[in-house]
């Protein structure tokens, strides 16, 4: 468990290092999401990840505890090719909500990416178990590890 809390302290650091100033106007104080976090998700949705980094970044420099927030940017530095920071973040997600969704699942896709089977199938077994009755995530994860087993 030390390591895990090292990992999120060490995201956190990083998040602290980012400018706290959101880029696209001041957070309302509530529980809406801030507009960095749904400029980023935009960015997201279009594939554009080197222009969610910096606004996943700053979202979680005031929001240190959404995990759902740590997990996309988990999946963002993934998908930009960093490894390292991919797997820290996303294990710092699934460390402060074992429960998330995104987090199990970016994790899984991330050891699918990586040709980590038995990990990929540790993460499809805790969306079975959090998904009773099936969901998106749990789908869409075991039809990329069903992909890894074709592609050999």
């Amino acid at each position: 468990m030390n390591k895990f809390f090292c990992i999120l302290v060490a995201t956190l650091l990083l998040a602290a290092g980012v400018a706290h100033a959101d880029n696209y106007g001041e957070d309302s104080g509530d529980d809406s999401k801030s507009k960095s976090l749904l400029a980023a998700e935009a960015a997201i949705a279009k594939g554009n990840w080197a222009q969610a980094l910096p606004l996943l970044e700053a979202h979680i420099a005031g929001h240190f505890d959404d995990d759902e927030a740590l997990a996309e940017l988990g999946y963002v530095y993934a998908r930009l090719g960093d490894k390292e920071m991919a797997l820290q973040t996303l294990q710092s997600a699934l460390w402060m909500n074992p429960r998330s969704l995104e987090a199990n699942l970016y994790l899984g896709e991330f050891y699918v990416g990586q040709k980590d089977r038995p990990h990929a199938m540790e993460r499809l077994a805790a969306l079975d178990r959090i998904c009773i009755f099936g969901c998106g995530e749990y789908r869409r994860l075991k039809k990329a590890i069903a992909a890894m087993g074709a592609s050999r």
